[in-house]
């Protein structure tokens, strides 16, 4: 089952690239599907009592993590032995799930002081407990997807993960819906979704893999991700500050609001992590390859096509944003325009952190630092601007604290690994979804006319499209290639 993702073509690269694309595309469907019927049920104090509780188990999910995900990334690549890596997988995995279960029981006793706490409302609690335990699964099951994704098995990865979106979508609106048991409909569809991927995943790779533990892979793993702890820690808890502040400041239905708009924004940073399932494997092997500080060219022409790509679907969401909601949310949503395109520039940003130069290196340390300051900029930055502007002044709090923290991680990575970005290229294509974005969102406050603010979204998209041929990003081969998934993708051993 293990193979050598060092060895794909770049004609296979591309494929993958394609197969990695169809779930988020899916996933991008599925919401406009979803979401006018679940809405249509929820208000947006119900919809951000759940969103709350999905932040809450984000927190403890990740910190009963360990930080083992990112440093299974890296040491896959450590170890070449398919015994190792088996063991790698299923130990780790043995170990989280452990911490978990502990986590959990502790929930379960304390479900209401938390609803209460958290979510303002102590009938929350059982909502919140089913959310910890789905994302546990959720969780959980990506170490089988990284697993998936460094041996290059894009199609059963795809596989998997897809078949988790549809089935939680279809549960969400049967509780929802149907059954009308409100948020906690949500959780539930979380919750049994993932469970059923979860242990069909892990019995699926007992059969194909023999089960097997070694306690020393663990503690050499978790002498890199201990470190990493507080890091990841606050990291997660500054994902969620922003819903929790504007609970508190503004009201749980604002959060509501916020979070919807977040979650329409995040599209693109789904999409950027799809196509990172290629180029992260591919980068990581040419680190390891070359084993130096130096780093050299390749590396940075190879990444400025997923730097377009990044970059185009946050611009196409941001452009389209108005049209989003008036298609997936009540006119009480509309509240969130503005918030779209400012956190669509955000997440694109945010390709530059997904470079693993530090991680590559062991500099845990440097991680744990660059993550304690932008968590500090992270609480000053959010509470000034959500006190003085309400939700937008989320949305630009994190915008300024992704340019911070971008930058000084681009600075520190350099050092240990030099990536020669083509800078010109990355300003040319990061300042078009700048003036875009911002532009459209101004000529919506002006309340130019709508037909005429469309017409400018297509004008945008075209000049953007000009760009990638002009860059040679967009090619007929490459094209060709993507969308020709129906061939089996052959991984060289």
């Amino acid at each position: 089952m293990n193979e050598n993702v060092g060895n794909m073509s770049k004609q296979q690269q591309v494929r993958n690239a394609g197969i990695y694309m169809f779930p988020t595309i899916v996933s991008i469907i599925l919401p406009i599907i979803s979401l006018p019927i679940i809405l249509r049920y929820l208000t947006p104090t119900e919809y951000g009592a759940y969103a709350l509780s999905l932040a809450f188990a984000s927190v403890v999910v990740g910190f009963c993590q360990l930080s083992l995900l990112d440093v299974y990334e890296r040491n896959f690549f450590v170890y070449t032995t398919e015994k190792e890596r088996t063991q790698l997988l299923f130990t780790i995995i043995s170990f989280v799930s452990s911490i978990m279960l502990i986590a959990g029981i502790i929930i379960y006793f304390y479900k209401g002081y938390l609803a209460a706490w958290i979510v303002q409302n102590k009938i929350y609690g059982l909502m919140m407990l089913f959310t910890f335990v789905g994302l546990t699964m959720q969780t959980n099951c990506n170490y089988y997807l990284s697993f998936l994704k460094n041996i290059g098995n894009a199609k059963l990865n795809v596989s998997i993960t897809l078949a988790t979106s549809l089935l939680s979508v279809i549960l969400n609106i049967y509780f929802v819906s149907i059954l009308k048991i409100g948020p906690l409909g949500l959780a539930l569809g979380l919750l049994i979704s993932n469970a059923i991927i979860f242990i069909t995943v892990t019995i699926y790779f007992i059969i194909r893999i023999k089960f097997s533990l070694n306690p020393s892979l663990l503690i050499s793993s978790l002498k890199l991700s201990l470190p990493l702890v507080p890091t990841k820690f606050v990291s997660i808890v500054m994902k969620q500050f922003d819903k929790y502040i504007i609970s508190v400041i503004t009201s749980v239905g604002g959060a509501g609001i916020y979070a919807l708009s977040q979650r329409i924004s995040s599209i693109s940073f789904l999409f950027m992590t799809a196509i990172q399932k290629v180029y992260g494997p591919i980068v990581y092997h040419r680190m390891f390859n070359k084993n130096t500080k130096d780093g050299d060219k390749e590396i940075g022409q190879y990444l400025t096509p997923f730097a377009y790509f990044s970059v185009a679907a946050a611009l196409f969401v941001s452009l389209f944003s108005e049209e989003a909601l008036i298609i997936l949310a009540p006119p009480e949503y509309l509240k969130g325009l503005s918030v779209i395109n400012i956190l669509c520039i955000s997440f694109t940003f945010g390709f530059f952190t997904k470079q693993p130069q530090i991680m590559y290196a062991g500099k845990t340390v440097i991680l744990s630092v660059l993550t304690f300051i932008n968590f500090i900029f992270t609480v000053i930055l959010l509470y000034l601007f959500v006190n003085q502007f309400g939700l937008i002044g989320a949305a630009i709090g994190y915008l300024l604290v992704s340019i911070i923290y971008n930058a000084l991680y681009v600075w520190q990575g350099q050092k240990y690994y030099r990536i020669d970005y083509e800078w010109l290229k990355l300003m040319v294509i990061y300042g078009m979804l700048i003036f875009m974005s911002i532009s459209i969102l101004i000529l919506h406050t002006w309340e130019i006319a709508y037909f005429n603010r469309l017409i400018i979204k297509f004008i945008y998209l075209g000049i953007f499209m000009g760009l990638g041929m002009y860059f040679k990003i967009i090619t007929k081969s490459n094209l060709l290639l993507i969308f020709r998934t129906k061939k089996t993708v052959t991984v060289q051993s």
